[in-house]
């Protein structure tokens, strides 16, 4: 079946199996998706089924929104509660306006280590292959974009946070490094993802609607919206993958044929868009 579907993970669920299961309940063998969620994490992820997988280059990633939970007081090998404690400390009492200004010192464009609890490769090896063994390798910072980040006290020791950040970016490691500002340790408590682009968690549909026979969206609903969506009307170039010349359009087009996505192209140095991919 070709299909696209915004799914509404649930906790105690890996990614990996999240597209498994929905793979059986459509009967398609051919998936994929734009991101992982941790298994204890919830939220939201896009899901590409049949042809459409072919759009996974041009979906929108950015501008991903949290919602997540933590405390201070100790420090894990995962970065959350779920791993093994390696160092404790005593937690201080922070007032609002200290929250705050932590959290305006991590907005903007900043320099994150991943975890070692991650599949960023090192290598030819994924990081968390090296850490389940015992062995922590160097990494290198890579920047992010935290675009939004606010901060709140919810309870003794029991603070929340709401932060819109770039693809790529680590909430557990954004709650590590935003400890670390006020001379803390912090570990992730909870994790929710409600949403990707403008596109939201509370329009996601659960395992048990993809059972019912609902929750297939239209697939250009998905796509980065740095393509522009243009209707196609020369078919016999663009299907043949041959340059064209248009005018008054930005950088990335995607043609579209019969409100499907045809092809995505891209405007190169000698004027011409080139195609990137169909995607019929």
């Amino acid at each position: 079946m070709n299909g696209v579907v915004l799914l509404n993970k649930p906790s105690g669920i890996t990614s990996f199996d999240a597209v498994r299961k929905c793979r059986r309940i459509l009967n398609e063998k051919k998936a994929g998706h734009t991101g992982t969620l941790d298994p204890e994490a919830e939220g939201l992820m896009i899901l590409l089924f049949g042809k459409y997988t072919k759009m996974l280059p041009f979906c929108v990633s950015d501008r991903k929104t949290y919602h997540a939970g933590f405390s201070f007081g100790k420090k894990t090998d995962t970065e959350d509660i779920w791993g093994t404690v390696t160092e404790y400390k005593e937690p201080s009492i922070h007032s609002k306006e200290e929250l705050s200004k932590a959290a305006q010192q991590l907005t903007g464009k900043i320099m994150q280590v991943p975890p070692m609890y991650s599949a960023i490769k090192k290598d030819g090896r994924k990081l968390y292959e090296y850490a389940r063994k015992g062995i922590e390798v160097e990494r290198e910072p890579r920047e992010v974009t935290v675009y939004s980040l606010k901060v709140t006290q919810t309870g003794e020791n029991q603070y929340e946070m709401d932060a819109c950040v770039s693809s790529g970016t680590y909430i557990r490691t954004l709650i590590t490094d935003y400890a670390a500002v006020l001379d803390e340790f912090g570990v992730m408590t909870s994790l929710f993802r409600n949403g990707i682009g403008d596109l939201r968690a509370e329009d996601a549909c659960t395992f048990e609607d993809l059972e019912n026979g609902s929750g297939l969206i239209d697939p250009l609903k998905v796509v980065d919206p740095s393509f522009e969506l243009i209707e196609l009307t020369d078919e016999k170039k663009v299907s043949s993958g041959m340059k064209v010349r248009m005018s008054g359009h930005g950088p990335k087009i995607m043609f579209v044929k019969d409100g499907q996505p045809y092809a995505a192209y891209e405007k190169q140095e000698d004027g011409l868009y080139h195609c990137l991919r169909g995607l019929w």
